[in-house]
């Protein structure tokens, strides 16, 4: 009898605990935000010794992120990152990093030339268990995969595999973000993703 009960304390704990995991995401995630901003506050204190000059600096920094989202999310391209681009081009050490970087970033924010990623189902590690995967290039029946791992969709694996096995879907980079991070809670399209799934078997 007490073993019963000390195993249903345990799970109630355990029920409890992640009912608030979405809390104490949201304060992880805030509390990084504040140790970036009062680091680079006082790094920049040091040097400009003045309240009012460090906050104004913080404040045009902010503002300049915005105007750079808002013109590459409006015209598709910024001058400010074109200038960038052209100068890094001409530091063979750098440039390299630099480019596969870009590419990275611009795949993860969904701004990649070409339009937008393609999300497809492939089974991966091993048959009959299927994982959603980021197309990055396609060659003679073969495909280079991004296979992203839960929660963190900015870690995984590069994988190449044949076109044949590649199932092709509708989900958005949002949309298989947000199956990713949410560990598969939020199960977007879930009919599309069963019916493709079971399709595959007899």
């Amino acid at each position: 009898m007490l073993g019963h009960w000390f195993k249903q304390l345990i799970r109630y704990i355990f029920v409890g605990a992640l009912s608030l995991f979405p809390l104490v995401l949201v304060l992880i995630v805030v509390n990084f935000l504040k140790d970036i901003g009062i680091s680079a506050y006082f790094s920049l204190h040091q040097y400009t010794d003045s309240f009012g000059i460090t906050v104004g600096l913080m404040i045009t920094v902010v503002l300049l992120f915005a105007m750079l989202g808002y013109t590459i999310e409006k015209y598709g391209r910024s001058i400010i990152i074109s200038t960038i681009d052209r100068l890094f081009d001409y530091v063979p050490a750098i440039r390299t990093i630099y480019s596969v970087s870009k590419k990275v970033a611009n795949m993860l924010s969904g701004n990649e030339e070409g339009g937008k990623k393609e999300v497809v189902l492939v089974e991966y590690p091993k048959p009959d268990v299927w994982v959603p995967a980021y197309v990055l290039n396609r060659h003679k029946g073969v495909c280079v995969l991004f296979v992203p791992t839960s929660p963190n969709p900015t870690s995984g694996y590069t994988v190449i595999v044949k076109e044949a096995l590649v199932v092709s879907t509708s989900l958005s980079l949002e949309e298989a973000s947000s199956f990713i991070i949410s560990m598969g809670a939020d199960f977007v399209k879930k009919d599309e993703l069963a019916e493709l799934i079971n399709s595959h078997y007899p």
